[in-house]
């Protein structure tokens, strides 16, 4: 999805996020790790916002699969707006989709993430309940 077509979905959860001055490798831009923690950011935002309010108590998220396309560079300092919305929901896993934007405005990153619900009971996958799954 192009970045205006984003800005206007209201299944997009966006995140902002402050680069830090540690983010920085030997090149001289954000390493390639930080682009990890920037995708948990904005998956973690999603989750909070949208799905923990409706799920049963006992139930949480862990991240099964993760991919990334490195689009451009970022540096320091500077901010990261990730846009992040549900793209597949199965029976126990949802695919969450993600697309990293700089300062300005650069894509810098898209993301694919595979989510599985757990019991905490049984440390086992879960269904994904209804209301969640409305969601």
């Amino acid at each position: 999805m192009r970045r205006a077509e984003l800005e206007a979905d209201d299944r997009v959860v966006w995140t902002q996020d402050v680069l830090r001055y540690g983010d920085m490798d030997a090149n001289g831009h954000v390493n390639n790790s930080t682009y990890s923690v920037l995708c948990e950011s904005g998956r973690v935002n999603l989750f909070q916002t949208r799905l923990v309010p409706v799920m049963p108590p006992g139930f949480y998220f862990v991240i099964v699969r993760l991919t990334i396309e490195f689009k451009a560079e970022l540096f320091y300092p500077g901010t990261v707006r990730t846009a992040t919305w549900l793209s597949k929901v199965g029976r126990t896993s949802l695919s969450v989709a993600q697309a990293l934007h700089g300062e300005d405005d650069t894509l810098a990153a898209t993301s694919e993430g595979v989510c599985v619900v757990m019991d905490h009971a049984t440390r086992r996958p879960a269904p994904i309940p209804d209301a969640a799954r409305a969601v």
